[in-house]
């Protein structure tokens, strides 16, 4: 009986994940534009553009973390590094999700086409804000790694890996390049994407 219990309660959190993350990013969705959330969006984001608590170099280096320039290469890394150690499943799961999230990203933007905030860009960035591709990049990659390696089941390693995603986040609004609605569907829609990604993994490919 307690075998029993465990295992369902391992199959309902990331079902409950899905569901919770999903109708998240599509609230999300359906306010963005509207008012007072718009208004709201941008005032806020200003603020966190025009605070002097984090430093610019800062932000560029958590942006960084967030960008594809890292978490592809790194992925590729950790790809070879599970073949060569004989976990196939896991190295396919790692392309499926670099791959994947990359490419849904991209088909969100230009679905979405919302424009990044007016004011100047520190950096260069893509034409369109909603959602966050580095904030959602670094989700889903990120999680995943947090999933294989199993320390998405101790607590410090979650709380740690959060505000982790966070601050890449709060850098892309630091640097001008989004506001915070497309952080914070970014956060989600990888989320999402991850536990959609390794629910139709196992059941496209495992035996």
């Amino acid at each position: 009986m307690l075998r029993r219990k465990k295992r369902t309660s391992y199959t309902l959190l990331p079902l409950l994940g899905l569901v919770f993350t999903g109708g998240f990013f599509a609230f999300l969705t359906l306010i963005r534009n509207k008012e007072p959330y718009r208004s709201l969006d941008k005032r806020w984001s200003r603020s966190i553009y025009d605070s002097n608590t984090f430093s610019n170099p800062l932000m560029v280096f958590f942006s960084r973390m967030g960008s594809g320039f890292f978490t592809v290469p790194l992925g590729l890394i950790l790809f070879f590094s599970y073949q060569n150690t004989g976990n196939r499943d896991k190295s396919k799961l790692i392309l499926f999700n670099v791959i994947g999230i990359r490419i849904l990203n991209a088909l969100f933007k230009q679905l979405f086409k919302r424009k990044p905030p007016e004011w100047e860009r520190l950096i260069k960035a893509s034409k369109y804000g909603y959602p966050s591709a580095h904030t959602m990049n670094a989700a889903g990659f990120y999680g995943l790694v947090l999933f294989l390696s199993g320390m998405w089941r101790n607590l410090w390693a979650l709380l740690v890996s959060f505000v982790f995603l966070i601050m890449i986040g709060v850098s892309r609004v630091k640097l001008g390049i989004h506001y915070i609605l497309d952080m914070i569907a970014g956060l989600a829609g990888g989320l999402f994407l991850n536990l959609l990604g390794i629910k139709t993994y196992k059941w496209l490919f495992r035996r």
